[in-house]
């Protein structure tokens, strides 16, 4: 009886550390189908407003790489793809392709990520912009009540179908979070600095940013994420604008999200976002709403 013991427990273990137990733990991958309704079709990267409203079927895929190494080392990588198709608004079509690497090592209480990343974006079928990034990040945990994070970042951006808006634009931000119950319920907030530098002056800015997201667990059933954003962006040039001298943006999003566990594998999440984009270009001066249901399925 105790040979047949040892041997049950031999053959746990193997299958344990088997290969499909160690890639199912370091990968995560799952599938999201759903609708999302907007009020106002917007391309941002083209300051393109139109004011017409559309509904779009949307899906996604996101796979995410993560392995130690060990001596405090992780390694990870990750693909994530997405597709909205508008009924009766094929131009505003969208086609999202985003890839990422990083390694990461914990020197003392603070772990340093270094992050590779890069996107490609298709807009009614043709293609709309591609860029890459270069981060730095530190981060730490102080007694599992306080997370805070700080990062520096270097991005590139090509608009393929305006040229003259390609930009290079350099980041600083900081995020702090205060874990009233662990990740079931907390609080966050969050700053970021961007200095975006075109090939065109005119679309030059200094931009702000400023968030605050409240995360409460709601017992099994769901899970309430709530957010506000405000953003600053000062235009440097003084032919920002037709006839207002410098352009000044100041955008407000607020948005409430809510998430439904279905079994052990799919969600239900469901989506509202108002935002007021207030400027001294008319054109881009506006408020919209959008509405997003989504299901997703976990496959690892």
């Amino acid at each position: 009886m105790a040979s047949c013991l040892l041997g049950f427990a031999a053959s746990a273990t193997l299958a344990e550390e088997s290969p499909w137990n160690t890639l199912r733990d370091a990968v995560d991958l799952s599938v999201s189908a759903g609708a999302r309704h907007e009020d106002n079709l917007v391309v941002e990267e083209l300051d393109s407003v139109s004011r017409e409203s559309g509904s779009a079927w949307v899906g996604s895929v996101d796979l995410d790489l993560e392995q130690g190494l060990g001596g405090g080392r992780e390694i990870g990588a990750g693909y994530f793809m997405e597709q909205r198709r508008f009924d009766q608004h094929p131009d505003y079509d969208l086609d999202l392709h985003y890839g990422y690497g990083n390694l990461s090592q914990r020197l003392g209480a603070v772990r340093w990520t270094t992050r590779l990343d890069g996107s490609i974006a298709y807009l009614g079928g043709e293609r709309l912009l591609e860029n890459r990034q270069i981060a730095l990040e530190a981060s730490r945990l102080f007694n599992r009540v306080w997370y805070l994070r700080g990062e520096l970042a270097f991005k590139q951006t090509d608009l393929l179908q305006a040229p003259e808006r390609n930009n290079d634009d350099t980041r600083a931000q900081f995020a702090g979070y205060y874990f009233l119950d662990g990740t079931a319920h907390y609080l966050s907030a969050n700053y970021r600095f961007n200095a975006k530098r075109a090939e065109q002056f005119r679309f030059d800015y200094d931009g702000h940013r400023f968030g605050v997201l409240y995360n409460r667990r709601l017992s099994d059933w769901a899970t309430l994420k709530l957010d506000w954003r405000y953003e600053e962006r000062q235009y440097l040039s003084g032919a920002s604008t037709p006839a207002s001298g410098q352009r000044l943006d100041e955008r407000e999003r607020w948005r409430a999200r809510l998430e439904i566990p279905m079994g052990k594998r799919l969600e239900l999440e469901l989506r509202y976002e108002h935002r007021d984009y207030g400027s001294n270009l008319e054109s881009v001066d506006y408020t919209d709403n959008r509405l997003e249901a989504r299901f997703t399925f976990e496959l690892l």
